[in-house]
This record gives C-alpha cells, structure tokens and sequence, in this order.
C-alpha cells in the first residue's frame, strides 16, 4: 500500500492543480483586459481624439475665414472700432493656437501618413496666419484685396489637407475597432475554452485522487481481511499518513497481532466410552436368566417369579 497517495497530499495535488486552472485562467483574462485596453486607447486616440482635433481646425480654419468678411462688413458699415478690434484678435488668438495645435500634433506619436499631412497643413496655416492678419490689419483702409487672395487661397488648400486627413483618421479608427472587437471575442473564445477544460479536467482530477487515496487502499485492505478470515495472517498494511485511511489500517494491524497470537482452538472432547460388562454377565443370554430356578426365599417369603428377575435384571444391565 503506497501511503504517498494518502488523503492529505491528494487533496494538496487536487488543490494544486485547481489553483494552476484558476491561475492560467486569470492571467488569460488580464491579459485579454490589458489587450482590450490598448485596443480601445488606439480607438480613441486613432479614431476619435485625432478626428477630434482634425476637425477642430477645420472649424477653425472656417471660422476665421467667414469672421474676415465678417470684419471687411463692419468696416463698411461703420461700426465701432473697439468691436471690430475685438473680433479682429480674436482671429488672430485663434489662428495662433491652431498653429500650436498642429506642432503639438507633430511632436506626438502619429503615423507617417498623419505627420505629412501634418506638416503640409502647418506649412499652409503659417502662410494663411500671415496673409489673413494682412487682411486684418488693412481692413480698416479698406485695402488688402491681394492678401485676401492669398488667405483665401490657403484656406482651401487647407480645408483640403483637413478633409483628407479625417477621411484618413476614420479609416483608422475603424481599423482599430475592428481590431479592438476581434482581440475581444479570441479572449472570450479562450475563456471559454478553458473552462470548458476544467469542467472535464477538475472530475478527472477528482476521480485521480479518490482512486489512489482511497478507493485502492480500500480494496487492498479488503483483499488483507478475506486472508484474515481464511486464517492466513502472513500480511499487515503499511500507511504513515495520519487520516481516516491510516486509522484503519492500524485497526486491521491490531486485528492482525490478536488473532495470530491467539492458540487454535481446542478439538471437542470425545465422549467417554461406556465400561465394559462384566465376564459372567456378558455370556449370559436372556433365555438362561429367564428358566434359572430360583433359590427359596428366606423367612418364608414368596419367591420372585423369574420373569420378574429377568426384568430387574435387565433394567440393572
């Protein structure tokens, strides 16, 4: 009987093999989140960040151009100097930050394809910047027609760069969802996996260890109690583990040591043999008894008949 099976580090190995499922499990999964997450941070920052900002400037860009004939009209109009200076620097604040806005987006991790149309929007916006504060600055004389051309000009081939640019950044971030959306069903598909594996493995490991802790230590010691009961006490049991399976074994040993030191039993007595009868009686045959004459009787007594002393005579026998 091998006692390494013992209860105790069959449960340990069951134990151990559960948390090895658990674990793989588990890391399976936070590896699948942390995937997911970088995988909805590209979503963001490919998809909807950078079309954020892309089309930011495009509204931008729009803006300054329809606030320049905005302030080309108030100076026809006559309207008050402070009012037109106030929307003028607002342009020129607005410019100034889309300018910014784009270095930034070149200083940042973005696709080669992103960085050339980067740089060719902020080659167009310095020069759109400088042509539309001509128009600014000029518009109170009136004058600035050529810098309006200018301005104008750099604005479509802006616009142009920025709707080719957000056709692009879409594509991307529709790239990146996709990607997101497979990586999510191979980690479910995964999970699911696995745990189809531990529903057929963790009864495998059940079975594994109720069979060598117990069930075949059972047997063998029922196997030790048959050559018990046929009176063959040559073998013992050897299990070291302190559980259930050990106590019993100890019974069987202690079983064992009784009933090989106890004496076999004692053959029943024979019952005693009946004395032989004696010589003279023993040739006498029932028809001398009967006609033997009987002797007189003493004082006069009436002799017994000799059937009678037969009859007494073979009660005695």
């Amino acid at each position: 009987m091998n006692s390494s099976n013992n209860l105790k580090s069959g449960q340990k190995a069951l134990s151990m093999q559960v948390l090895i499922l658990a674990v793989v499990i588990v890391v399976i999964a936070c590896i699948g989140l942390f995937i997911q997450k970088s995988s909805t941070s590209a979503v963001f920052n490919k998809g909807f960040k950078n079309y954020q900002r892309s089309t930011e400037l495009l509204k931008d860009i729009n803006a300054v151009t329809a606030n320049i004939y905005k302030i080309k009209s108030m100076v026809a109009s006559g309207q008050d100097a402070q009012e037109i200076k106030k929307v003028s620097d607002q342009q020129i604040q607005t410019m100034a930050k889309d300018i910014e806005v784009v270095k930034k987006a070149l200083e940042s991790d973005l696709a080669d394809e992103q960085k050339k149309f980067y740089q060719a929007i902020s080659d167009n916006m310095t020069a759109y910047q400088q042509a539309t504060s001509q128009v600014i600055r000029l518009a109170p004389q009136g004058t600035g027609a050529a810098y309006l051309s200018v301005s104008d000009e750099k604005r479509e081939a802006i616009t142009q760069l920025l709707t080719q640019l957000l056709e692009y950044e879409s594509n991307l971030g529709e790239e990146a969802y996709n990607s997101s959306s497979t990586i999510f069903y191979i980690v479910v598909a995964v999970l699911i996996i696995l745990l189809g594996a531990c529903v057929v493995l963790i009864p495998s490991f059940i079975k594994k260890m109720v069979t060598g802790s117990v069930v075949e230590p059972l047997e063998e010691t029922s196997s030790v109690l048959r050559e018990y009961a046929g009176g063959k006490y040559s073998r013992s049991l050897t299990w070291e583990a302190d559980d259930a399976i050990g106590d019993l074994v100890q019974s069987v040993n202690a079983l064992r040591s009784k009933m090989s030191s106890s004496p076999a039993p004692a053959q029943k007595a024979a019952a005693p043999e009946p004395a032989p009868a004696p010589a003279e009686e023993k040739g006498k045959s029932l028809s001398d008894m009967v006609k033997k004459t009987p002797e007189p009787a003493k004082d006069g007594a009436k002799p017994a008949s000799p059937t009678k002393k037969a009859i007494d005579k073979l009660q005695d026998i």
